[in-house]
């Protein structure tokens, strides 16, 4: 498991910490992508 040890207890809260950050990442994605468009459509 790599360097440091955790229990079940530890586990569990490292996979909901994960867990409330994938939303987040995707909406970076989605986010990045409308910028682009209002760019896009701006320079014409």
């Amino acid at each position: 498991m790599g360097k440091y040890q955790l229990d079940d207890k530890g586990k569990a809260h490292v996979q909901r910490f994960h867990e409330k950050q994938k939303p987040q990442k995707m909406d970076k994605k989605a986010r990045v992508q409308e910028l682009l468009k209002s760019v896009k459509s701006r320079k014409k």
